[in-house]
């Protein structure tokens, strides 16, 4: 009896001793970042505006933004120091707005559908 508890105390030291030897595990390597979502910019908004009213929630799923309605999805997407662009309504259909708005004074935006872009952009910095 003490030969089987001696040989199981001995197995149990050399498997313990193999579980926490580093040498025994391949290095495992960091996962790859998950892709994230882009930056709406400027040069975007008036490329995306040329779409007019054809303008979808879709066209805009790639870049990043912070849904801040309540009730209603309101989704901003930061573009830099001067605009941020809004988007309002159900997704499930069309947007009811698409707004970019100077961050220096929020009642000053347009809709991007259906007004000009780079004439706003250009009265508002």
């Amino acid at each position: 009896m003490r030969k089987y508890i001696a040989i199981v105390l001995v197995l149990v030291y050399v498997l313990a001793l193999n579980g926490c030897s580093d040498m025994n595990t391949l290095p495992v390597p960091p996962p790859a970042p998950a892709p994230g979502p882009g930056q709406l910019t400027l040069d975007k908004v008036l490329e995306l505006s040329a779409k007019g009213e054809k303008l979808t929630w879709a066209d805009f799923e790639e870049y990043a933004y912070e849904d801040i309605g309540s009730g209603l999805h309101i989704y901003c997407y930061d573009i830099d120091e001067n605009f941020y662009l809004l988007i309002g309504g159900n997704p499930q259909f069309e947007p009811v707005y698409i707004r970019l708005v100077s961050k220096a004074d929020q009642d000053n935006y347009i809709d991007i559908r259906r007004e000009n872009v780079k004439a706003f952009i250009e009265r508002s910095v």
